[in-house]
């Protein structure tokens, strides 16, 4: 199909796909974001009280730092499985580095809380997994360079000379002040958060993996330069489109915003980044008004989704906005009658006579005077109003009761119940383990959904894209990691260190399988090794508070090798130790008391000597293993300076061999040119006495 067919089935399943279009989601997402800012309802009257209960966003709020300490408190928010014993090393290596390369290389803390954070209140979470290679210019001086030097830098092809001035340098030569500008290749795999009115997804998508959706859409304003820089050729009679009118960007505005930048008339324009099923392929679009800037088949749609209550069959969930709005509105209603009334109690309403001075009875203050002609009372009747019922504030702690329950946060598991003292320790665990259970659940969805495919997505790219190593730093060593080698990974553990009880319970359930270990290692029972107490112990750091364990263990499997066992020397020496012991032992018991003095003096004397004598064959070792130990990074020294005397001397040759053959290229051109001159000055003939030729002269 041609280019119109195409844009009209694109426009198509745009009308009909979850998003922009959708009036009710739309509706819902900006209302939602409403509630959470605790903006009013609309239904408020002039003089009432128009005071609104934050529960959203107490909710919401609530749940965040729960979350994500769940998965951003340690090294390792997930793990790739190895496929058998050969690629355990290959395997944890993947993990650190993928790792790496979402928590530090991109704002990690960050991109999981304005996800997490969307997904709370609208719904559905989105981030955007990318690869981006860019050109980076540094611009370096460099000042008295010779020639030799100059010629060095300049001929790296990344080098571009920007300034060159030179200057003699008193022996015949020259030296250079020179600016460059070095060109650096920038390789990212970029994940960054969208909007969730940004994106537009089929309805026929039956769960939050996008890759089953036939129709997946990213619409972004970006300007026609953006759009030229990311390699795009935008012809010059482009078509555009300037209207992305969102109700959920205008819910967000606290300070007009969306007014501001349409005040500020910039050029922007409407790109619709599309992924589309067409014939059992997965095929990009790059869509700027009715021009299509870039098409290409592609293997994946490069954005993950969460959501934290998912509905079975639906790419769209439920957020903690939708199971807290309700319970906010009535809230606000309950606690404004309360303030009205309170109002009404301070200053209440009457019924007063032409004989009242108007002005002072509209004054209340404390002291106030009002001016009555005649008897006050005949003049000025309050009027009865009924007291707010009591139940009202029943009502609202009622609400909050609904509120716990519907959402799993509690005031005890934020630290906020007063009277905590006051009920049992058990009944108040039980609380909040159920409690927890309904946070646990939530995170579980977050992992198994988005996270995973997130990190999966991102070890497919560096697959894809990285085609030479890197050498980055992981677990405070630097080392060498060439993503060409990894092997195609489908097995992966989620480690959100996901638990039954609060941080403290599972802090004593660590301390007990830690001690239960520690007593079967003791036993000699061959259940436990060094691996499994470095675990318990690594786990037991990170629960604890701790990001880096490493820098409190050190694994077993990167550990140096234990000190060689006792020499055979000492332990005979010890042996004839105690042989000598008995004898002296024996003769003592034989000998009456003065010679049993003198034997034990004599034992003891001995046993001392010894013990001298091994105490020296200790340090003895240790100074030889010292020598050896310097002796090899001596020779290590030498050996580098060795090489780099050899580097020196090859290069002095390689320079003596070019100047040689320049002198002699020079000796042959100037012999050369003798030659010619010689053939080229005129020639005189000889000739005989007869007049016949004999030579040319």
């Amino acid at each position: 199909m041609d280019d119109n067919e195409l844009l009209a089935k694109i426009d198509r399943e745009e009308s009909m796909a979850y998003g922009i279009n959708d009036a009710q989601l739309s509706n819902e997402r900006a209302n939602a974001i409403d509630y959470y800012l605790g903006k009013p309802f609309g239904n408020e009257i002039e003089g009432r009280s128009q005071v609104v209960s934050f529960d959203v966003q107490d909710t919401v709020e609530a749940a965040l730092p729960q979350l994500l300490k769940i998965f951003t408190s340690g090294n390792q928010t997930v793990r790739f499985n190895p496929k058998g014993p050969e690629d355990e090393a290959a395997a944890e290596q993947e993990t650190d580095y993928i790792n790496h390369i979402v928590m530090e290389q991109n704002p990690g803390f960050s991109m999981f809380y304005t996800w997490f954070k969307d997904a709370l209140v609208s719904k559905n979470g989105y981030v955007k997994v990318y690869y981006e290679n860019e050109e980076e210019s540094v611009s370096e001086t460099y000042k008295g360079l010779s020639d030799e030097q100059l010629t060095m830098l300049v001929n790296d092809e990344r080098v571009t000379v920007v300034e060159h001035s030179q200057f003699p340098n008193g022996m015949g030569g020259l030296i250079h002040d020179v600016k460059i500008s070095v060109k650096n290749e920038k390789n990212k795999i970029c994940v960054e958060n969208v909007p969730p009115e940004d994106m537009m997804v089929s309805v026929d998508a039956f769960n939050l993996d996008l890759q089953n959706a036939r129709f997946v859409q990213h619409r972004k304003m970006m300007s026609i330069d953006e759009l030229k820089e990311s390699g795009f050729d935008v012809p010059d009679n482009l078509v555009t489109d300037n209207n992305l009118y969102q109700l959920e960007s205008t819910a967000r505005d606290l300070y007009s915003e969306s007014f501001d930048r349409v005040a500020i008339g910039n050029d922007d324009i409407l790109v619709r980044d599309t992924y589309y099923l067409v014939d059992d392929k997965r095929m990009r679009y790059v869509i700027a008004g009715n021009t299509i800037l870039h098409r290409e088949e592609v293997e994946l749609v490069p954005f993950v989704s969460i959501t934290p209550i998912l509905m079975p069959h639906r790419h769209i969930g439920r957020s903690y906005a939708d199971l807290t709005m309700d319970i906010q509105l009535i809230k606000s209603t309950l606690i404004r009658g309360q303030l009205d009334n309170m109002y009404l109690s301070n200053n209440g309403r009457y019924a007063i006579s032409d004989r009242v001075n108007l002005e002072d009875m509209l004054v209340s203050r404390p002291g106030g005077v009002v001016r009555v002609q005649g008897e006050p009372s005949a003049a000025i009747m309050p009027l009865q109003h009924t007291p707010f019922p009591p139940v009202s504030f029943t009502m609202v702690e009622y609400m909050d009761t609904m509120k716990e329950k519907r959402t799993g946060i509690t005031s005890y598991n934020q630290g906020l119940d007063s009277e905590s003292l006051n009920k049992t320790a058990t009944g108040i665990t039980k609380i909040m383990d159920a409690a927890a259970m309904r946070l646990e659940l939530v995170a579980r969805l977050f992992a198994e959904t988005g996270v995973k495919q997130l990190f999966m997505m991102v070890h497919r790219m560096v697959r894809m894209y990285y085609t030479k190593p890197d050498i980055i730093r992981l677990r405070n060593q630097w080392v060498e990691v060439d993503p060409r080698e990894w092997s195609n990974r489908k097995d992966m553990t989620i480690n959100v260190g996901l638990g039954n009880g609060n941080n403290d319970a599972q802090l004593n359930h660590l301390q007990v399988i830690f001690m239960a270990q520690k007593e079967a290692l003791a036993s000699g029972l061959n259940i436990v090794n060094e691996s499994n107490i470095y675990n318990s112990l690594v786990k037991l750091t990170q629960q604890s508070g701790f990001k880096n364990p490493e820098l409190f263990w050190t694994d077993p499997k990167t550990a140096p090798p234990k000190q060689p066992q006792e020499d055979p020397k000492i332990t005979i020496e010890k042996m004839k130790i105690e042989a000598d012991q008995q004898k002296f032992a024996a003769e003592a018991h034989l000998n009456d008391a003065v010679g049993q003095k003198d034997i034990q003096a004599k034992m003891a004397q001995e046993q001392a000597k010894m013990e001298v004598e091994i105490v020296l064959e200790r340090e003895k070792m240790a100074l030889e293993a010292e020598l050896e130990k310097f002796k090899a990074q001596l020779k290590a020294e030498t050996d580098m300076k060795i090489a780099q005397m050899n580097a020196e001397m090859q290069v002095h040759e390689l320079r003596h061999q070019m100047l040689n053959d320049e002198r002699n290229a020079m000796i042959e051109q100037s012999r050369h040119d003798e030659k010619m001159a010689a053939m080229n000055r005129p020639k005189r003939i000889i000739r005989d006495h007869s007049g016949r030729a004999q030579g040319i002269e």
